[in-house]
């Protein structure tokens, strides 16, 4: 199946000798190139909903930024006492949804789009993290170790009405919704070695993806809903795949014998 069209796809490259960073190619991918971006530790690149503006987060020297790029740099916050990671931005771009230390332990905050007003939305003992916007309403999936293990949540965007979709005491990683916003797929060991899975945005009907023995993370979907990019170390380095998503076809997008990881795949090409 062919990627969608005019789409591209944002992701951190980690190689020997270099500071990770951020690289962005077409859905097919082509045109591989690096975000000319500033020496430093690059991650968690997210796209707009626009699809022509990149948002990620950056560590230089100690200072530690969001960065938004569209062609020029433009820096929405930065401090050196603590780090905003993680981001997402609402259906409608109006607010950022990201994960932060700035109280003392990993809990999800919101700000405006302009990056201002910050406000803590979860309260937990555990680690609260890996926000994902819904492209379709303002529900918030993330990770929590609230109950024990580290297990997928949704929440409205006030922080409110806390519903827990996984339950096992395995480790689950960051989800993806779905464009639609009827299915989430996340990364999960719960058979054992890291693969994808897919669940109903309930919770409910979670099915593996990923077969055994090739371990896979990092799922992000096309913007049609077809296809899945997600990251696998199966050919000795972490490269980048895509596959259907009903976890077939499974097509490799990159050969740069590198650590890749966290993909993006924006909404539209933009402008």
């Amino acid at each position: 199946m062919r990627a969608a069209p005019g789409t591209r796809i944002a992701y951190v490259r980690e190689a020997e000798g270099i500071n990770s960073e951020i690289r962005v190619m077409e859905a097919d991918g082509s045109a591989a190139r690096t975000v000319p971006s500033p020496p430093g530790v690059h991650e968690t690149p997210a796209w707009l909903p626009d699809g022509a503006t990149l948002g990620f987060c950056c560590d230089r020297d100690g200072l530690k930024a969001l960065i938004l790029w569209n062609g020029q740099f433009t820096r929405l916050a930065a401090a050196r006492e603590f780090l905003d990671r993680q981001p997402c931005w609402s259906a409608d771009g109006r607010r950022i949804f990201f994960s932060s230390n700035r109280d003392g332990d990993w809990e999800i905050y919101t700000m405006t789009a302009a990056g201002t007003r910050a406000e803590r939305l979860t309260e937990s003992p555990g680690v609260d993290e890996a926000p994902a916007c819904s492209p379709v309403d303002d529900r918030i999936a993330f990770v929590s170790e609230r109950d024990g293990a580290r297990d997928l949540y949704v929440m409205g965007p006030d922080g409110k009405s806390v519903t827990r979709l996984t339950q096992d005491r395995a480790w689950d990683g960051r989800p993806a919704w779905s464009p639609d916003g009827k299915r989430i797929a996340w990364p999960s060991e719960r058979e054992g070695e890291p693969a994808v899975f897919i669940t109903d945005a309930d919770g409910k009907n979670a099915q593996r993806l990923t077969p055994a023995g090739e371990e896979a993370e990092d799922p992000a979907w096309s913007p049609d809903g077809k296809r899945i990019v997600f990251t696998s170390g199966r050919d000795g380095f972490r490269e980048l795949y895509a596959m259907d998503a009903d976890g077939k076809n499974v097509t490799r997008l990159t050969w740069e014998r590198g650590q890749l990881h966290s993909p993006a795949w924006s909404r539209s090409r933009g402008p």
